[in-house]
């Protein structure tokens, strides 16, 4: 039961430090433990409670690594290998270029010599009031373009 002194959400994150390190302070974060030790008394059930986890965490090895593990760790971090794959904006950039030009092109008229008639033709029939395309999609579900 909290006492009234206590803060829900400090009583409710010593019973998290509990659950998840059990009951000995030592291995509870260093930057909570000094705050936390006034509220062990309150969540007194939780402690017994997680005694029992400190039973299962003694019975755990400690992990073992390498001694040099940290330092080739921090050096495969510093220098990452170039992939063969990663081709960031080398890709990008010729096709960036090929729709500028196209852009230009189109808009300047410099491509009409080179199209063929019939959608040049076709182009220049279109009249320019209408530009919503409702008399070509009219001619089409009608089967009269071909």
């Amino acid at each position: 039961m909290p006492h009234e002194k206590y803060s829900d959400a400090a009583v409710k994150r010593i019973l998290a430090v509990l659950a998840s390190y059990g009951a000995d302070p030592a291995r509870w974060p260093a930057a909570e433990r000094a705050a936390l030790l006034p509220y062990l008394a309150e969540a007194a059930e939780a402690s017994k409670d997680a005694q029992q986890t400190d039973r299962l965490l003694d019975l755990a090895p400690a992990p073992s690594f390498a001694s040099d593990l940290e330092a080739r760790l921090m050096v495969r971090i510093g220098r990452p290998e170039p992939s063969r794959f990663d081709l960031g904006w080398s890709a990008a950039l010729p096709l960036a270029a090929a729709l500028a030009l196209g852009i230009y092109l189109g808009a300047a008229g410099a491509l009409d010599d080179v199209l063929p008639s019939a959608v040049t033709d076709d182009i220049a029939a279109v009249d320019d009031d209408d530009n919503s395309g409702v008399i070509e999609a009219i001619d089409y579900s009608e089967d009269q373009v071909s």
